[in-house]
C-alpha cells in the first residue's frame, strides 16, 4: 500500500522540486486566452467519456 502511494505522490513531488508550476503560470500570464481552450478541451474530454464512450 505504501508503495502505490508513493507512485502517485513521487511524480508530482518531482514537479514541485522543478519549479513546474511556477513556469506553468508564467506561460498562462503570458498567454490568458490559451486558459480558455484548455479549458473547452477539458470539457470535450468529459463529454466525451461520459456520454458518448460507454455508448461506442
Amino acid at each position: 500500500m505504501k508503495a502505490f502511494f508513493k507512485f502517485l505522490i513521487e511524480p508530482i513531488r518531482y514537479l514541485g522540486s522543478r519549479g513546474f508550476a511556477d513556469v506553468v503560470v508564467k506561460f498562462f500570464d503570458r498567454h490568458e486566452w490559451l486558459i480558455y481552450v484548455v479549458a473547452f478541451v477539458v470539457a470535450l474530454i468529459t463529454i466525451f467519456i461520459i456520454y458518448i464512450q460507454p455508448a461506442l
